[in-house]
């Protein structure tokens, strides 16, 4: 039964690695989908500035024709001022006149505002651009090398789980059966005995189980986490085919 322990400790193996490379696989998605989502809010963040500033482009071009307006006014309020025959008409002209030049000064300087507002959204705008280029790029880089890991990592998956068939095929179906049944429940379905206790649930076992494992005649299942279990000492000299020491029937 030794030789069947053996092959499961190569079939962990095997099963260990997969779950390991695997694992592996299923990191990088996760890896560029943080990636990808910050990219997304920097492209919505830069959406958002070239909206402000179409928004802010429309109310300086309404501001610059008010103030048109506002300067057309005033000069036919003076050309009205310059017409009057009267004190109380040119008084009211004169109203008129510094009223339109006033409006006229202060969409001035509204759309002086504007304009300084706007080269600065512009060059804004710019650095964030190049800044969601080269994160773009980025990404792009990150990608690439994600998917050439990631088929690197699958050829080397394939390569385990030829092992993993080999070992497989070579162990007693009935004992092959059992390791399956344990693995699907406990992940783990191999595991030493040191000193006595399983390294499975760190429980002791009995003396008399423990007896058993030594002899290594059996497949032996730990009494606590259900686990198959052997003596550590068993797999010692198995290169020559000697038996363990400690393990002679």
């Amino acid at each position: 039964m030794k030789d069947q322990l053996l092959l499961l400790t190569e079939l962990q193996r095997h099963d260990a690695r997969i779950q390991e490379l695997e694992q592996m696989v299923k990191s990088f998605p996760t890896k560029l989908e943080a990636m990808n989502a910050d990219l997304k809010r920097v492209e919505s963040l830069l959406e958002r500035e070239r909206a402000q500033l179409s928004d802010t482009e429309s109310w300086r071009k309404r501001q610059e024709e008010d103030m048109k307006t506002q300067e057309q006014r005033a000069i036919a309020a003076k050309q009205h001022s310059a017409a009057v025959k009267n004190a109380k008409e040119y008084m009211a002209s004169e109203r008129e006149l510094q009223a339109t030049r006033k409006n006229a000064a202060d969409r001035g300087e509204e759309v002086s505002k504007l304009v300084g507002a706007v080269e600065q959204a512009k060059t804004s705008i710019e650095q964030h651009e190049a800044d969601f280029l080269a994160l773009k790029e980025h990404v792009a880089s990150e990608q690439k090398q994600a998917d050439e890991k990631i088929a690197e990592l699958q050829k080397q998956i394939a390569e385990e789980r030829k092992g993993r068939e080999v070992a497989a095929g070579r162990v007693r179906p009935d004992v092959l059966k059992k390791y399956s049944a344990i693995r699907m429940k406990r992940g783990l379905a191999l595991v030493p005995v040191k000193n006595g206790t399983c390294q499975g649930c760190n429980m002791n076992i009995p003396p008399q189980l423990f007896n058993m494992i030594q002899r290594g005649d059996s497949i032996e299942l730990c009494g606590n986490c259900n686990r198959i279990i052997y003596w550590d000492k068993i797999m010692e000299g198995t290169g020559d085919g000697a038996p363990a020491e400690g393990g002679k029937k």
